[in-house]
């Protein structure tokens, strides 16, 4: 009798366990992540001031803030900057112009490094060639008319661009543009130089 009833026990033990720890209350830890990415962001900044050399009586030399291009057609903060636009008007040769005071500011939100990309002669889209001078450091030569002969050197502490220079955000460094008309240049000829700065995240 005693193993009849034990027999019927035990199963129901078992059971009464099994549903209480069926029953059991519970708790859950969760970890949630979120990411927000930041931004390269870079433009021109400084109060801008201009020197001219050699009878500056007769030559012009402007600079100014301008809205020239598009310089980055896939980057959602490329197409709001505005770039530094020298004007030099009935240049003839040795004339020198100097642009002072030009930042390059970070306004993004992760430090980048800004980098000298190329600079280019137009009209005739050759790029010009990087020398150095042991007075005065790097420098550029361009040919604008694409006839071999050298029609203006490029001159300034922008070539500091040549290596990288890192912001942090919020930081800015300043440089300078100096344009010699060299005896290459042709009368009643227009050109253009476009100096091409790149920036991008600190640690690519």
């Amino acid at each position: 009798m005693k193993s009849s009833i034990t027999f019927f026990i035990i199963p129901l033990l078992l059971f009464t366990i099994i549903g209480s720890a069926l029953a059991m209350w519970y708790d859950v830890l969760k970890i949630k992540t979120s990411i927000d990415t930041g931004s390269v962001d870079v433009k021109f900044g400084g109060i801008i001031y201009v020197e001219e050399f050699e009878n500056k009586e007769v030559a012009s030399c402007s600079a100014t803030f301008t809205d020239v291009e598009n310089e980055d057609l896939g980057n959602p903060t490329g197409d709001n900057d505005l770039e530094l636009s020298i004007v030099v008007s009935n240049a003839y040769p040795c004339y020198i112009c100097k642009v002072n005071s030009v930042d390059v500011e970070n306004i993004g939100t992760i430090p980048v490094k800004v980098k000298l990309d190329r600079v280019v002669a137009y009209p005739s889209e050759k790029l010009c060639e990087q020398k150095f001078d042991p007075t005065r450091g790097p420098y550029f030569e361009c040919d604008v008319d694409g006839d071999k002969d050298a029609d203006i050197n490029l001159w300034g502490s922008f070539t500091s661009f040549i290596y990288d220079v890192q912001l942090e955000p919020g930081g800015y460094k300043s440089f300078t543009v100096e344009l010699h008309v060299k005896q290459g240049a042709e009368e009643d000829s227009s050109f253009t130089v476009q100096i091409y700065l790149k920036a991008r995240q600190y640690n690519e």
